[in-house]
């Protein structure tokens, strides 16, 4: 048992800008809506969930007007902080798990359930049974490919009047198909025991972890990196050069498409301020290399902690957490621009995809563009949409085509609003095997699909 710091915010006013400011809470993106979930205020538990409407333009100068709007019928069936939450593959459900949760009848903690799903399309909030899930807070969960949830180490707090603690170093898994929750049994090159750190998944299955506390309240050094590999269930460890970066905990960091994490603030086991406030650690390179982009201290974001970052194409959004410069709980939002590293003020949504025309059977397929990668970088959090050829189509040649695609394993990266979902006009692909097969496309690949296209023109 150890006695470490816990999550707990200490005192200041409430803000408020059209919600109240919340630290600890979690964030996640859909389509093109940031919602808020859970987190802590200095007055009371909150339930409500609510969005940041990322489909149309603002400015931040001064934090007004934002575009936040309200779910009514999304109000959590608990209160909960220092959980983590992820998206399912498809984006229809949230997976809300752990944290330190509060009854919202009582008013106690209640840890008697671990995990709560919410339906996105029908706004509804279930507790699905499962069993085995330890209690856990201040972890972080990532999802691969196959639709699985890793969630490593954390910590629970055993006595929450003499704030006692234990620390883990376990990896537990949460498969969103089947429901099942398991501890994975691993022996071999454990890792010291962790908790409030940074976890992003890599395209290749692995997990990259660093920052945070071990078991014996002292702060990792962001150098000392953690590597877990999914497809072999086996850790592995680097230790990272470059830039100085202060250890530090209640920090947010973002994964680019093209390797880099992007970490934000941050504080001491003090709640004092931390340097930089921004680091960049390049996991292209080996080992990996942390780098403090110069451009990124000016009109920085105040020393904060306890917010949340997620990224949208080209934009890092910091929202809330509390500002130790002003000692206050932070009801603002930030912009960063991880093209050139530097902090705006403008958010301007990028303009959406034309409609992919739905077509008959007796009608002939649209000839396949394939386009070199944008300039503005797709986030992690949109999911691989493999595009078909419309709805219609479920004879001989569109298996040929679907088993084409699977030996191509086409990945695009493509924003598809949800209602053009619902019309059908994109067709997805519903297989956990051919998600876990996408890889990048090459000059013969792209050939050979170019080449069944045509074929498929011919006997259609």
């Amino acid at each position: 048992m150890y006695l470490i710091k816990i999550a707990a915010i200490r005192g200041g006013g409430t803000c408020f800008l059209v919600y109240k400011s919340k630290t600890l809470k979690n964030c996640v993106i859909i389509n093109d809506r940031l919602l808020i979930i859970g987190g802590q205020n200095v007055t009371e538990n909150t339930y409500e969930l609510f969005y940041l409407n990322l489909s149309k333009s603002f400015d931040n100068t001064n934090n007004t007007n934002l575009p936040w709007n309200l779910i009514h019928e999304g109000d959590l069936p608990i209160t909960t902080f220092s959980s983590t939450t992820v998206v399912s593959l498809d984006n229809s459900t949230i997976f809300l798990i752990g944290g330190y949760i509060v009854n919202k009848i009582t008013l106690d903690y209640d840890f008697s359930n671990q995990v709560y799903t919410y339906n996105y399309l029908a706004s509804k909030w279930t507790t699905p049974s499962i069993t085995g899930i330890p209690i856990r807070q201040q972890m972080t969960g990532v999802i691969d490919n196959k639709g699985i949830i890793y969630i490593f180490g954390g910590l629970n707090v055993t006595n929450l009047t003499t704030l006692t603690t234990e620390v883990y170093n376990d990896m537990n898994t949460l498969d969103t198909s089947s429901m099942t929750w398991k501890t994975l049994n691993i022996t071999d090159n454990l890792p010291p025991l962790n908790c409030d750190y940074s976890a992003s998944i890599l395209p290749n299955g692995i997990i990259v972890y660093f920052g945070g506390q071990d078991e014996t309240d002292i702060l990792v050094k962001m150098t000392n990196i953690k590597l877990f590999n999914t497809k072999k269930d086996e850790w592995s460890y680097m230790v990272a050069t470059g830039d100085d970066v202060d250890p530090r905990w209640s920090f947010a960091s973002v994964l680019t498409q093209d390797g880099y994490i992007i970490i934000f603030g941050g504080c001491t086991l003090d709640h004092t301020g931390i340097n930089p406030k921004v680091a960049v650690l390049d996991t292209n390179k080996s080992p990996y290399e942390w780098s403090i982009p110069s451009s990124s201290k000016v009109n920085s974001l105040p020393s904060i902690y306890g917010h949340k970052a997620n990224l949208y194409y080209n934009y890092a959004i910091i929202t809330f957490g509390y500002d130790m410069d002003n000692d206050d709980y932070n009801s603002k939002i930030y912009l960063y621009d991880i093209t050139n590293n530097t902090w705006v003020t403008r958010f301007d949504p990028p303009p959406s995809p034309s409609p992919s025309p739905s077509f008959s059977p007796s009608s002939s397929p649209p000839t396949p563009i394939f386009n070199s990668i944008p300039t503005s970088t797709p986030p992690k959090f949109l999911k691989p949409l493999l595009i078909g050829l419309g709805t219609g189509i479920e004879n001989s040649s569109s298996r040929i085509l679907r088993e084409s695609f699977e030996e191509c394993a086409i990945q695009l990266h493509h924003y598809t609003p949800q209602d053009e979902i619902d019309k059908g006009t994109i067709y997805l692909f519903a297989n956990k095997e051919l998600f876990a097969a996408l890889h990048n496309l090459d000059e013969e690949c792209l050939e050979k699909l170019n080449l069944e296209f045509e074929r498929l023109r011919e006997i259609m």
